[in-house]
């Protein structure tokens, strides 16, 4: 844990979706502030994810990612407009070692795997056999009936844990070998959400 913490002056981020001006489900982002830097840090922070955030004129329209990147004692502030990145097929990639379960800025494991890509243009990390993340997404997958996300994701993103408590989707452990059960899938974080066209289950590329 010490090397990620030195190896960064804001060894943890969040990713936050700005629209027309107004920041999206703070609620969710500011509950998983307050719990990694309870476990990094070992209390509970002295400031809050969103204070003194002022959001510029430039920044004001369209979709905005903004990035708060934290330590123990400050943060640090950027806003970026967003573009899409539109994923028509993804790679399946192993790896059994790979552990991703706070938002550190340091992401060389998650960076190498995404280099394995070929011609897609994203990938599903497989961990043990059991399917988990993209490279920075959490997936749901739709049965015909309902939409359900792997119970053993690496990293419990802002978006999912929303539509969990929503009941809109499901966790269930899921295996490579289910993939064929379902029609598609949706890659869903705080900038992309649920209200996406659904990728068919043919282009996950084994």
């Amino acid at each position: 844990m010490m090397n990620l913490l030195e190896k960064s002056m804001f060894p943890l981020f969040e990713s936050i979706c700005v629209q027309e001006g107004e920041i999206l489900f703070s609620k969710w982002h500011r509950d998983r502030f307050k719990k990694s830097y309870s476990l990094v840090y070992g209390k509970q922070p002295h400031f809050d994810l969103f204070d003194k955030i002022i959001i510029p004129n430039l920044f004001k329209k369209g979709r905005v990612k903004l990035k708060v990147k934290y330590n123990r004692f400050e943060k640090n502030i950027q806003f970026k407009h967003y573009q899409t990145h539109k994923v028509r097929s993804v790679k399946l990639v192993c790896n059994n070692q790979i552990k991703y379960d706070l938002k550190f800025c340091e992401r060389t494991q998650i960076d190498q795997l995404f280099s394995c890509r070929g011609h897609c243009d994203d990938i599903i990390i497989v961990k043990n056999g059991m399917i988990t993340d993209s490279s920075k997404a959490n997936i749901i997958f739709f049965n015909g009936r309902e939409w359900l996300t792997p119970k053993k994701t690496l990293l419990n993103g802002t978006c999912r844990q929303r539509l969990l408590e929503k009941k809109e989707i499901k966790e269930i452990e899921i295996n490579v070998n289910d993939l064929k059960s379902f029609q598609g899938f949706k890659l869903i974080n705080a900038m992309i959400g649920s209200n996406t066209p659904m990728i068919p289950i043919e282009k996950i590329i084994p």
